[in-house]
């Protein structure tokens, strides 16, 4: 049963509706258009069934949510919001871009959904940036679809194709990072055939331009840290502490790692195992997998300040290796 904090005040009503567990969540998923019951299980892991279905129905006796029918062939029921649920967007948009400035720090057991990225997106939209602009751009990431409509400096963002695309671009969710922190061009990406693109080359690129991350939407950090932390894969860092240092050009940046965590900072690190000195380019290659931390080594456009295998373990955190199996830490 839903708490009530009994205070005559409109925050309090608001927190006794959308305040408890899972509730904002459930919001958060509806935000992205109609979702069935299962939609909703598969958005939310670790949320029990009888806890779903109790925040469902409190929502709705709010009049946060209403629950409707599909049309035939498929006439299943879905949840959607209200217009009053509908009216929290800016609310879950702000609470986004607020969590996108705290250190980034994945844990052991983690889960990662493709729609949590979308809310990220449309936390950094820039409007003015959209003026005018009136198309839709549909992105397909690892089999999952979602299309972004634009009309004259104002973003809907929904689940599923897109009826009238102005271009589809089809890739995988590293790619779609990357070139969503603008580390990577979509006409390069395109080009080195990390991903395929249909319709207009200038649809996709107006679509990163107003879509793509930008220092004010993640408190001034630089996007190459924050996508090198993305990159970040916990379950290959158990057990290992250490911190390693990139120097790419006049950046320097280092991550500090213990035990399966990771905290992403600007600047050199006075205890780092390892430091890696490269170039912007060849850390794009890194970063979408097409050149291995080994091969960049042999080729010589990578070098290795410190511990080798400091180095070869940072790789297998971040994905940049082949690696079989864990690299064991000293």
């Amino acid at each position: 049963m839903t708490r009530s904090y009994d205070q005559s005040c409109p925050a309090a009503r608001a927190l006794d509706v959308v305040g408890g567990r899972w509730s904002l969540l459930i919001v958060r998923e509806l935000l992205l258009g109609p979702r069935r019951y299962t939609d909703l299980v598969a958005g939310l892991p670790g949320i029990g069934p009888n806890v779903l279905a109790e925040r469902l129905r409190a929502l709705r006796e709010a009049g946060v949510l209403s629950q409707t029918k599909l049309p035939p062939p498929a006439p299943s029921a879905v949840y959607e919001l209200t217009e009053l649920g509908a009216s929290m967007r800016p609310l879950v948009d702000e609470l986004t871009r607020w969590g996108m400035r705290l250190p980034t720090s994945p844990r052991p057991g983690d889960t990662f959904r493709l729609s949590w990225v979308l809310g990220c997106l449309r936390a950094s939209f820039r409007p003015e940036q959209a003026g005018g602009v009136r198309e839709t751009y549909e992105i397909r990431v690892n089999g999952d679809a979602f299309h972004l409509r634009v009309d004259d400096g104002v973003l809907d963002i929904r689940n599923g194709s897109a009826a009238d695309p102005a271009c589809v671009i089809t890739t995988d969710l590293r790619t779609f990072m990357a070139v969503g922190a603008r580390l990577v061009d979509i006409q390069d990406a395109v080009a080195r055939g990390l991903a395929e693109l249909e319709g207009e080359l200038p649809a996709a690129v107006r679509a990163i331009a107003i879509l793509g991350a930008h220092p004010e939407a993640i408190g001034d950090r630089h996007g190459i840290v924050g996508a090198v932390g993305a990159a970040f894969r916990p379950d290959r860092a158990i057990g290992v502490r250490e911190t390693y240092e990139w120097v790419v050009g006049e950046l320097v940046f280092h991550a500090r790692v213990d035990d399966g965590t990771v905290e992403m900072n600007l600047g050199p690190a006075p205890d780092a195992a390892t430091t890696v000195v490269t170039d912007l380019g060849t850390l794009l290659q890194l970063g979408v997998g097409s050149l291995p931390l080994e091969d960049a080594l042999s080729a010589q456009v990578v070098s290795v300040n410190g511990d080798l295998d400091a180095a070869l373990r940072m790789a297998d955190a971040f994905g940049l290796v082949r690696a079989q199996g864990p690299v064991a830490a000293r």
